[in-house]
């Protein structure tokens, strides 16, 4: 996924990197991507993500959350 032009550049760099030490952990662990995004709350994937899918979504949902929270 390349950056969503409502994110800025740096934030999205930082997602990234919390999302792959996220994705690290579970793989280390002997985890599938499905268990990584599952444990951050990310539920609408496809049955069968690869890592780079867990990554970036859990790299989105990490940017967008705190928005959702202003925007109430």
């Amino acid at each position: 996924m390349t950056r969503p032009n409502n994110i800025n550049p740096v934030e999205w760099e930082q997602g990234l990197v919390i999302a792959r030490s996220i994705c690290a952990e579970f793989f280390k662990n002997g985890g599938k991507p499905i268990d990584a995004l599952k444990a951050y709350g990310i539920y609408h994937i496809s049955s069968h993500p690869n890592w780079q899918v867990a990554i970036d979504n859990i790299a989105y949902v990490k940017c967008t959350r705190h928005t959702e929270k202003f925007a109430a």
